[in-house]
């Protein structure tokens, strides 16, 4: 017997498999993990397939199998299988998300591993209100494949899902519960502990170790809910039952590295593959959901009230163009300085919420008008005041760390001044407001060490903070008993992307961010500042009317063939040489068969040059891209990155 067999290296990515001899009374099939020998040293590979068929060439054997034997399930493999096809890249590539890196290597000797238990004490959690019990018993009663359950911000849906994991654990089945960020792990993890048996989570910041030994509780069946980011879809369940993904429209369930796969469908195809149920929840769902949740594609449910039976925050939206004629050139509205210092008054807590990190998002000579940016990428350097010794200037892409200089290197002015804000730069002014205020930052250059995001929520729930001040990664599914007030400190960042989906993403951000306030007994308000009042993402937004938003942007779709109702594939080519790029784009679009279909565009990216290279754009776009791809020699895309349904288009 003989088996191919896809090894734990690089070269795996173009030569897919070496054929071993299988030596006699090894108990070797698909999926099974083994060493073999490989030059002068030894590898771990994964077995493809066992068959008698000789090769035209002598053959080593298979030296050993890893413990446990079987590291991928037959379920896997089609998985495997779908997104090598659907997502142009090598097996290899697949196969390394799913199996973590101390299960795929020469093994050491190992300590014992931990087999402490979690504390278990079965309790009935929350009684359902009469709208979640209508639901729930529609979930049992007709098992739907797929539903979306559609619930405004605060609406009890995360007692809805422990109901359901709690119903398919009884029945012997293992649950997945996908987030979009790791920092709500903790809170989730305190929501279920008690209620569910043998909990595990799964997400970046764990380490290397510790997760190949979860992975094996989960491939023998001692796990019953796993909670985790996008990676914890590739888990080895042995008997999955249900996947739930809590916030589906986040952007961040994409990966934007090869294979670049949305997890929301390769959940799909996993609930297609093994029959697992898979519910969808938000209350800003992305518009290809809603529009299969409308179609009838889905089974819809929806929460229209909050559990608690608060109304919805009241939304203010300020004009910052007035505030500036009334003279106050603060980083802070008047209404918002106020709410604040209320809020403190209260004892109660604030979340100021800014996408932009730093003290200042560009610097510039006021002589010459040069701004210092990156050497190495397109970018402006951000400014940060105090996160070294000195004042420092970084590139948040490639991670440039430079001294502030004295003076312009261009024309050797010192008269150099900061533009924009950043949390850094919120966080000081309202430390001088308010100082006797408890205020801390969330973004990623304050949520280094892998127990930050932990640490964050307990200090929350324990009234360590008055004032959180944070980027997106706080905007999200955080439920937090005291936070009466949200203030979003600029809301025209990213609505004005040259992107179809902007508008979309920033009404998601923006109702997501205000629904942290006012999620228990007291209605909570939100102030939102802007530049762009007039913008239908913040007109929709304050009235927190996502049907409206959906209505509006579904016909927009519709009329310019943009997804659910077209696709789009988006290549991209990399080269340190600018007109390189440009001439492969030409080469490409010449041999892409393009037809009355499908357009094809051509240019640089947004940013065209990141870590000393450029990024060059082709966007196909038709009722299947793909298949114009499919249709050409394959060696001329050896050199591109392939973006299937990209999150961004530009």
């Amino acid at each position: 017997m003989f088996a191919d067999i896809l090894l734990n290296h690089s070269f795996s990515k173009k030569q897919e498999k070496l054929t071993y001899l299988v030596p006699e009374n090894a108990n070797i099939q698909k999926g099974s993990g083994v060493i073999v020998p490989f030059g002068k040293n030894k590898k771990v590979g994964v077995v493809l397939s066992v068959h008698k068929e000789r090769p035209e060439f002598d053959t080593k054997s298979i030296i050993n199998t890893l413990t446990p034997n079987i590291l991928l399930s037959p379920w896997q493999f089609l998985l495997i299988d779908w997104i090598t096809e659907h997502y142009f890249c090598s097996k290899f590539e697949v196969i390394r998300m799913m199996l973590p890196k101390h299960i795929w290597r020469i093994p050491k000797n190992e300590r014992k591993a931990n087999t402490s238990k979690n504390k278990f004490i079965a309790h009935k959690g929350h009684e359902l209100s009469k709208e979640q019990k209508e639901i729930y018993d529609s979930l049992i009663k007709e098992n739907p494949q797929t539903s979306l359950i559609h619930g405004v911000t605060g609406a009890g849906k995360t007692e809805l899902y422990k109901n359901f994991i709690q119903s398919k654990v009884s029945q012997g089945f293992q649950t997945l519960l996908m987030v979009p960020e790791i920092s709500l792990t903790p809170q989730f993890v305190k929501y279920f502990e008690g209620s569910v048996p043998e909990i595990e989570v799964i997400h970046s910041k764990i380490s290397d170790g510790k997760k190949a030994k979860i992975w094996k509780k989960i491939l023998e069946g001692e796990t019953n809910l796993v909670i985790g980011s996008r990676s914890s879809l590739f888990s080895p369940f042995k008997n999955l039952g249900l996947i739930i993904m809590d916030e589906e429209h986040e952007y961040s369930y994409k990966q934007d590295s090869s294979p670049r796969y949305h997890a929301r469908d390769v959940a799909l195809k996993i609930s297609e593959i093994t029959g697992a149920n898979l519910i969808f929840g938000s209350a800003t769902p992305s518009i290809e959901t809603m529009y299969k949740a409308k179609t009838n594609e889905y089974k819809y449910y929806s929460l229209d009230s909050r559990i608690h039976g608060t109304p919805l925050p009241k939304v203010e939206i300020i004009d910052m163009r007035e505030e500036l004629k009334k003279g106050n050139f603060s980083i802070f509205s008047s209404l918002l300085e106020q709410k604040i210092s209320s809020c403190l008054e209260k004892k109660e807590q604030a979340i100021l919420f800014l996408n932009r990190r730093g003290s200042a998002s560009a610097t510039v000579c006021r002589d010459c008008g040069n701004a210092l940016s990156c050497k190495n990428c397109d970018i402006k350097l951000t400014y940060h005041a105090a996160k070294f010794s000195h004042e420092t200037l970084i590139c948040h892409y490639c991670g440039l760390i430079t001294k502030m200089p004295p003076h312009c290197p261009n024309c050797k002015s010192v008269r150099i001044r900061h533009f924009g804000i950043g949390t850094q730069k919120v966080q000081s002014e309202l430390e001088k407001l308010f100082p006797l205020a408890k205020i801390q930052r969330a973004d990623k250059d304050t949520m280094t060490k892998r127990d930050s995001f932990t640490r964050l929520h307990k200090e929350l729930n324990n009234n360590e903070i008055d004032v959180l001040i944070g980027t997106q990664m706080i905007g999200k599914g955080f439920d937090l008993p005291k936070v009466t007030l949200v203030g979003v400190i600029m809301a025209d960042i990213g609505i004005h992307i040259p992107d179809f989906r902007a508008s979309e993403r920033s009404f998601q951000l923006l109702t997501q961010v205000a629904g942290r306030s006012g999620r228990r007994k007291d209605q909570g308000e939100v102030i939102i500042q802007t530049y762009s009042p007039e913008h239908p993402s913040l007109i929709f937004s304050q009235t927190h009317n996502y049907n409206a938003f959906y209505e509006q942007e579904i016909d927009a779709r519709k009329r310019d063939s943009l997804p659910p109702f077209g696709k789009f594939v988006k290549l991209i080519y990399v080269d340190p040489d600018r007109n390189k790029c440009e001439e492969e784009a030409k080469i490409l679009i010449s041999n892409l068969a393009a037809d009355n279909d499908h357009k094809i565009y051509s240019a640089p990216a947004l940013t065209p040059k990141l870590y000393n290279k450029y990024h060059w754009h082709v966007l196909i776009h038709g009722p299947n891209p793909s298949s114009l791809i499919k249709n050409i020699d394959q060696a001329l895309i050896e050199n591109w990155r392939i973006d299937v349904d990209p999150i961004q288009t530009v």
